[in-house]
């Protein structure tokens, strides 16, 4: 397989392009948690952790009094304030422990714990990356040798058949078809355990809740690959990274928390859905104590680490309350039913997405796309009406199953969304 430029980023160059409301990255124009944006800016100022502790008590007016502004501090820049607190001493903005600073690895682990009653090792299992991508990338890497084979469910995320190209894996797909009857995505269990049952195949990617289609996988699903796994000696790779975003009763769970899956999972996950940061690029791979050292190995030799600063932001966000995580689920909701409806209202058909912010819709009942390919569909959509979207085909290597799909974003603001489906309506 070529590697190629991904057609998601794509998209998204020729929506700036054209001037288009670009439905087609999963990325927000909302802003980022606030805690956790303070906790990186107090520490790349702060420098040290003695400096962010001095930064975060100090007020106004101890600030103006350390500057001697006197009667003009009214008329200084923000920039000229926090001037003068930066930190002449510095080590939050250097190198720190290539697998992530102590604080972060506690915060992981205290993290999965409340939520899934499993509690890693800071120390031994867990490892901070540059993003869910690499860490993708690197438990590839570090789990797989050329040539082995890994299960990819299609529909898929299109870096997951990429990164297996790169480091000479062979995909095996099974294929996710939509039941619109029924309201669901469905795995064709026959499908699943012959790939299985091949001995090239080493590990199963497992996304959920799923990209592109929104699919999540119930506990009776997760309970038979988990029993493939162990009747064939094979991993799993979780990209977890929408946890907390399921709908109309759903859940997601945690795999590595079934019978027999600890020592067979390697958990990858990011704040950069959580946090509405997906620029941050700060993620963490849960490994089984002894896949930890290899892994680690391939992230230094790769990247060395994430940004020390925003490893300290990502501190505060996984320190928040429970409710906080249990609320983010609602505004996505209120997005993906606004969503639907301005796409139904000009001839889409879709199945409502469980979880993720994606909605994967049938293009075939539009009249001005229904004779086009999914390429031809989406840059009709991103030239001539307005809106970027991506081709359904995009998340497929084998079939013709994509041949009718285009995939939309609904991470974005209440605005954005709006004036695209005004778009849609106005355009199509």
């Amino acid at each position: 397989m070529e590697v190629k430029e991904t057609v998601i980023r794509r998209m998204t160059r020729l929506a700036v392009e054209h001037g288009a409301v670009n439905l087609s990255q999963g990325f927000t124009d909302e802003a980022p948690v606030f805690d956790m944006v303070w906790g990186g800016v107090s520490a790349m100022l702060g420098g040290t952790q003695e400096g962010v502790d001095r930064i975060e008590s100090m007020t106004l007016r101890e600030i103006l009094a350390a500057r001697g502004s006197g009667g003009n501090s009214l008329d200084l820049t923000l920039k000229e304030v926090v001037a003068g607190i930066r930190n002449p001493r510095d080590q939050l903005n250097q190198y720190s422990f290539p697998f992530g600073i102590p604080e972060l690895r506690h915060a992981i682990a205290d993290y999965t714990e409340d939520l899934y009653g499993v509690r890693p090792d800071p120390e031994e299992q867990i490892t901070v990356v540059l993003g869910a991508s690499e860490g993708m990338a690197v438990a590839f890497r570090s789990l797989m040798e050329p040539g082995d084979g890994v299960v990819v469910m299609q529909p898929y995320h299109e870096l997951y058949p990429s990164q297996a190209a790169i480091f000479g894996l062979v995909p095996r797909f099974v294929t996710l078809r939509e039941d619109r009857d029924a309201g669901t995505w469905r795995l064709d269990r026959d499908e699943l355990r012959a790939v299985a049952a091949d001995p090239a195949v080493r590990a199963f990617v497992v996304n959920s809740p799923q990209n592109p289609t929104g699919k999540v996988l119930d506990r009776d699903n997760l309970s038979f690959i988990a029993e493939l796994c162990r009747e064939h000696d094979l991993f799993a790779i979780t990209d977890e990274i929408y946890e907390h975003i399921t709908f109309d009763g759903h859940r997601h769970w945690y795999l590595a928390g079934f019978d027999g899956m600890a020592e067979r999972t390697l958990v990858v996950n990011s704040l950069s859905k959580t946090g509405r940061s997906t620029g941050w690029r700060i993620g963490w791979v849960i490994t089984p104590p002894e896949r930890t050292r290899r892994l680690r190995a391939v992230h230094d030799n790769l990247v060395v680490q994430a940004p020390t600063p925003l490893q300290k932001g990502a501190v505060d966000l996984l320190r928040k309350e429970r409710g906080f995580f249990e609320g983010i689920a609602g505004d996505y909701l209120r997005k993906r039913d606004l969503l639907i409806e301005g796409l139904r209202s000009v001839g889409f058909t879709a199945t409502p997405p469980e979880g993720a912010y994606y909605l994967f819709a049938d293009y075939r009942s539009v009249p001005a796309l229904a004779a086009m390919s999914p390429v031809d569909a989406a840059m009709h959509l991103v030239k001539e009406v307005g809106v970027a979207t991506v081709p359904g085909d995009n998340f497929y290597a084998t079939g013709n199953d994509g041949d009718r799909y285009l995939r939309f974003a609904f991470c974005r603001s209440v605005e954005t969304l709006e004036a695209g489906i005004e778009r849609l309506r106005a355009r199509l």
